[in-house]
Parts: C-alpha cells; sequence; structure tokens
C-alpha cells in the first residue's frame, strides 16, 4: 500500500466528497455519540451505486490523487471505482489522527454477527490493495490510561461515554499486530481491557483474548487490569450507554 500520509489524503478527501445516510446518523444517535462527535468522527455512508462508486473514484483522481495502492480502490474495465460492500464507514486512525484503513459496517449483515464489519479491501481485484488489521486510537491520547477494546466503533462510542478516555481498539480478536507498539507510542502506564462479555461463554474468544492479554503483560511497566460490568450488556459501549441512561 501507500504510505500512511498518502492514504491519509486520499482518504479524507473522500470522505469529503460523502455524505451519511439518515438510517446510519440514526444507528449513531442510537448508539449514545452527539451529532457533534458524528460529524468530527467523519463517518460516512459507502455509495451504493456503481455510478456513485465511479464518479467518486473520477472524482479523486481530478484532485490529483493516484488510487493505485490505496485499499478499497480498483480499475475495472479500465475505469477506476471503489469496491467494498454498501454499509457505515468508520475511520480507522492512529494517535495523531491520521486516517489508516476505513472499516465498514455491513448493511446486511444480520444474518450473521461474526462478519459485521470488513475492512475497505480491493484485494485480488485488478489493480487492487489489500488492507491491514489497523489499531485504532480515540480519545485523550494524553491518557497515562488507556483502555482495550475490540472495534473501532465500539471504542469511538465508549470514549465518548466516558467522557474522552483514551481506547485503543484492536480489529478483531486475533488481530494484535502493532498494538504494544501503539500503547508504547502512546506512553502509557496503565493498560485496562475492557472486552466484550462474551468471553465468559465462547472459549474461542476467550482464548484470543488471553493470547492478547499475555503479550501486553510482558511489558512490564504498565499495570494491567481488567474492567468488568454486568454481562447483560455485551460490550463497553452497551454498558457505559445503560450507565448514562440511569443517570
Amino acid at each position: 500500500p501507500v504510505s500512511l500520509e498518502k492514504r491519509h489524503a486520499a482518504y479524507s478527501a473522500m470522505l469529503e466528497h460523502l455524505t451519511l445516510l439518515d438510517k446510519h446518523w440514526d444507528n449513531l444517535l442510537e448508539r449514545g455519540l452527539s451529532e457533534e462527535r458524528i460529524q468530527s468522527n467523519e463517518y460516512r455512508s459507502m455509495p451504493e451505486t456503481e455510478q456513485g462508486r465511479r464518479l467518486l473514484a473520477a472524482l479523486l483522481r481530478s484532485c490529483g490523487f493516484d488510487l493505485l495502492g490505496v485499499p478499497g480502490f480498483r480499475t475495472y474495465y479500465g475505469d477506476w471505482t471503489l469496491a467494498g460492500p454498501n454499509g457505515l464507514i468508520i475511520p480507522v486512525r492512529n494517535k495523531e489522527g491520521l486516517i489508516q484503513g476505513l472499516k465498514i459496517r455491513l448493511d446486511d449483515a444480520d444474518d450473521d454477527p461474526n462478519r459485521k464489519y470488513r475492512w475497505l479491501s480491493s484485494r485480488d481485484l485488478t489493480n487492487g490493495t489489500r488492507s491491514y488489521s489497523w489499531v485504532h486510537v480515540t480519545g485523550d491520547t494524553t491518557s497515562k490510561r488507556a483502555y482495550l477494546t475490540e472495534g473501532p466503533l465500539k471504542g469511538d462510542v465508549a470514549s465518548f461515554l466516558a467522557h474522552d478516555a483514551l481506547f485503543v481498539c484492536i480489529g478483531g480478536v486475533n488481530s494484535l499486530n502493532g498494538l504494544t507498539d501503539t500503547l508504547k507510542d502512546l506512553g502509557v502506564t496503565e493498560v485496562v481491557e475492557a472486552m466484550d462479555m462474551d468471553q465468559n461463554t465462547k472459549p474461542e474468544v476467550r482464548n484470543a483474548i488471553l493470547t492478547m492479554r499475555k503479550e501486553v503483560q510482558r511489558i512490564k511497566r504498565w499495570k494491567y487490569t481488567k474492567y468488568t460490568w454486568d454481562p447483560a450488556y455485551k460490550g463497553v459501549d452497551d454498558y457505559l450507554l445503560s450507565r448514562v441512561a440511569t443517570m
């Protein structure tokens, strides 16, 4: 793929040309985000027609962006276009706020909860580029305490509901690449595990979390604790939202 700076520039320009559909806007509000936060986090909706996707690619190229090497873009019969399923686009950022990659919450993933989210990628397509599983950083990056969870949208929501607490979010329980490096770069002294409560009922999730825990605990300078809550709420975002609702 192209450099992070080029990826960030191309994706930022792409988001400027896109809008957020009402159904996605409403879903984000239901999760507990404010209108201001929805706007500042730059969520967007994937263009739903092939015509819209080609137009987007043409606009970006007319602005001087080379789309070769940018995950998600590909050529189709010689024309550049955007690949990927319809859904909500979630920017995945590093501690400087640069967009490393984009994750899509699929519109039609209700049948299979394990495939609700997918990286924007054009792997194995003509002139396409694969995406990596990036670690997302959200909240107050000067904080010495980082909460660890899975999924960029969950981290965005939880951080907002917890007054900009620092959240470091892996792409999936088995995607640990770059996790300890990200925590080192942030200069934190305390790591709080805030992974989903389905670890209590799913051995494969529990095993993946144990592997992650061991990797982070290898760095002795970090105090490591585990945040637990009422298992009626699967994720830390759901739990925090329930607390806000009762206040």
